[in-house]
Order: structure tokens, then C-alpha cells, then sequence
């Protein structure tokens, strides 16, 4: 699917951008079902990534695509250059995107996971913000000698 070209509103933010991953998804579970890849090969997820299923993650109807036992959980993970280090990467609520209007822009990535197997995939990208450069004071200091 391609970016939306206009800026849609969603909560207040501005949604500039959604990439979905539906397409890359299929062409892996085809290769699964077809012998290509293997179950080890696919169900890899991270242990925090499992951590983060189990407490923070949004539970789905959907059941898992490669063992159909348990229910897929989301996850969804903000990343942005004016997050502080320690936060980027910070498990977020994908419903709650005004806050990240403070930013110019701010991608929420949201994966899907399984517990029990522990298949995931990146589901979606979605791109927010207000699109406004935040304009930083010159740098004082020393200047490097030449």
C-alpha cells in the first residue's frame, strides 16, 4: 500500500503517512505453507517483545497464523528524533496518538505477536506530528582551532 498522499486528522494529530505491511506478510506465510521457510525461521520473537505481548499488548480476535492456537496480541512501539534516547523505542498506546503531536514527527510502529509460538511481524507504520520544525538556539561556546 502506498503512503497517503494528504494529511488525514486522527485524534488531533496529523496522520501524513501509513505503510501497511499486509502484502510483505502474505509473501512470508506463502513461503511457510510452501516448505521455503521454516517455523524457526519465522516464530524469532525477542523476549522483550513477548514481555512487552504479555503486559502492555492489545489482544485480537485474530488466531496466530502458523500454530492457529492463541490469539494474536499487538504491540506498537514510537520512535522519533525529539524522543529523548532511553524513550525512543518506548512501548506506546496506539489509540492515544495526541501526544505525539508535540513532535514534527513521530513513527508508531505496531507488530503483531504470538505467545505461544511467537510469530510476529510489523503490521503497520504510521507516521504523526505537526509537521513544524522546532527552531533550537545557536550553539555558544568554544569553536574547534584551526
Amino acid at each position: 500500500m502506498q503512503p497517503s498522499a494528504t494529511p488525514k486528522r486522527r485524534g488531533g494529530a496529523i496522520e501524513s503517512a501509513k505503510v501497511d505491511y499486509s502484502l510483505a506478510r502474505k509473501a512470508v506465510l506463502r513461503a511457510f505453507h510452501g516448505g521455503r521457510l521454516g517455523r524457526y525461521e519465522i516464530c524469532d520473537a525477542h523476549p522483550d517483545l513477548i514481555r512487552a505481548a504479555n503486559y502492555s499488548g492489545e489482544q485480537t480476535t485474530d488466531p496466530c497464523p502458523i500454530c492457529e492456537r492463541g490469539p494474536l496480541v499487538l504491540v506498537s512501539y514510537v520512535f522519533s528524533d525529539e524522543l529523548p534516547k532511553i524513550e525512543n523505542g518506548k512501548v506506546w498506546d496506539r489509540t492515544n496518538l495526541n501526544p505525539l503531536l508535540a513532535f514534527k514527527e513521530a513513527r508508531l510502529y505496531t507488530v503483531e505477536v504470538c505467545r505461544d509460538c511467537s510469530w510476529n511481524h510489523v503490521r503497520s507504520q504510521v507516521v504523526v506530528g505537526n509537521g513544524r520544525t522546532t527552531r533550537r538556539a545557536p550553539k555558544r561556546g568554544r569553536r574547534a582551532s584551526t
